[in-house]
């Protein structure tokens, strides 16, 4: 059996309710918890080690080796499991095609004094995102080519909703996520000598740029940009040349093709 009967036990009416809650936009800060799905996000939430609290799974979970032994982790960890049908899974779920297990974690809280004992040399800030899929794109983005932390402003989507975790795949959990305000922010990073590269379809090619660390790269809100604020402070604006004719890219493709290009071994001066 996939999950050991001593494990087994039904999901409480208490635990459903918060399970809903965690899917609204005021429910889920206010709870301090994460909701993780899928079964790559949950792997990598484990690889991590944040606090679960318990989970949720169906019977779909066992249609794959993979998933069995996500299921097997799991028991072994002593993680608080509740099986249900996948029917009900569904409804619990927030997305479309649930793959039979639903996460609920501890939300990784860091401030920037926190992120001050750190460091970073490289830093990715997101100002006024609101589409949760780019947000997270921008987050597994910033994971995979190594930078220091993503420092997530006010205006912005909450990078801690279940949409912007499971678009990140879990990568969440792999890279210090920082909520701040601009106006805190701000001279956080002129007291440190990090420049502000600011993400603008008019600025200079990237591709010829080797910029100092420390620097921050900013990329703005989908439809408006960078606040004016952060224009004003940025030392440059990159851009990305585009020989073709699209009206623009989206925030996380651009921003991610922007770290690319900026962390790629050596074509930044260290």
């Amino acid at each position: 059996m996939w999950v050991k009967d001593a494990e087994r036990e039904m999901l409480s009416q208490e635990r459903r309710r918060l399970v809903e809650r965690l899917k609204t936009r005021k429910g889920r800060p206010r709870e301090g918890l994460v909701l993780v799905e899928g079964v790559r996000a949950a792997r990598e939430v484990l690889s991590a080690g944040p606090d679960v609290r318990f989970g949720v799974l169906s019977s779909r979970l066992n249609d794959s080796e993979v998933g069995r032994v996500l299921a097997s982790d799991l028991a072994d960890r002593g993680v608080d499991i509740a099986l249900v049908d996948d029917a009900e899974l569904s409804q619990l779920s927030d997305t479309e095609h649930p793959q039979g297990v639903l996460l609920i974690c501890s939300e990784p809280r860091m401030d920037l004094t926190e992120l001050q004992d750190r460091d970073p040399r490289t830093l990715l800030l997101l100002d006024g995102l609101q589409d949760p899929g780019n947000l997270g794109t921008l987050v597994r983005a910033a994971h995979a080519f190594a930078v220091g932390a993503v420092v997530v402003l006010d205006g912005s989507v909450d990078p801690w909703n279940a949409k912007a975790v499971r678009a990140s795949a879990g990568a969440s959990f792999h890279v210090d996520v920082v909520r701040a305000d601009w106006t805190s922010c701000g001279p956080w990073l002129e007291d440190r000598g990090i420049g502000v590269l600011a993400a603008d379809p008019a600025g200079d090619d990237v591709n010829a740029l080797g910029p100092e660390r420390p620097w921050a790269l900013a990329v703005g809100n989908e439809g408006v940009g960078l606040r004016a604020e952060i224009l004003v402070a940025a030392r440059q604006r990159v851009g990305i040349p585009m020989p073709g004719r699209p009206n623009s890219l989206n925030a996380g493709v651009a921003g991610s093709i922007l770290l690319y290009v900026l962390l790629t071994p050596g074509s930044v001066s260290s």
